[in-house]
């Protein structure tokens, strides 16, 4: 997932950014922009900053990044995030406009959007330049992945 330019800066607007095929592979109808990348910003060594806005009735699946930890705040529109806690259980929450959502690096966590309205959001990786850095490991169910292809 990479956005690649020839002009790095320090300013982006969300809609400077096209979208990603691989995104919209993983995620359709998604719209998902990786910002502030080493792809995009001089001197980014250790943070990705996104915007995202999650269609009505949608969700990303259960994942996790071995290598990041991740902050996701709500700008508008409600989501369920969800997390593995350290005992092994699966915890929601609601997340509404101003609320932000920590997540530590290698825990599984989730979004979901089971509302009648997108939801918009800004997303922050920790500890790496770039989500191809992130660890990322998808824990989709046999079943989840056949629904998705």
């Amino acid at each position: 997932m990479s956005f690649v330019t020839a002009t790095k800066k320090k300013t982006w607007n969300y809609c400077e950014f096209p979208d990603d095929p691989e995104v919209a592979k993983l995620m359709p109808g998604f719209e998902i922009q990786y910002m502030i990348t080493r792809d995009s910003t001089p001197d980014d060594k250790q943070a990705v900053f996104g915007h995202c806005v999650f269609p009505a009735r949608s969700a990303h699946f259960k994942h996790k990044h071995e290598h990041a930890e991740e902050v996701v705040y709500v700008i508008k529109g409600r989501v369920i995030n969800g997390y593995t806690d350290e005992n092994g259980v699966d915890v929601e929450h609601e997340c509404g406009p101003g609320t932000a959502c920590f997540v530590k690096k290698g825990q599984p966590h989730w979004t979901r959007n089971p509302y009648s309205e997108a939801a918009e959001f800004v997303f922050a990786y920790y500890g790496v330049p770039h989500i191809d850095d992130s660890g990322y490991v998808d824990l989709r169910t046999d079943e989840q992945k056949r629904a998705a292809d």
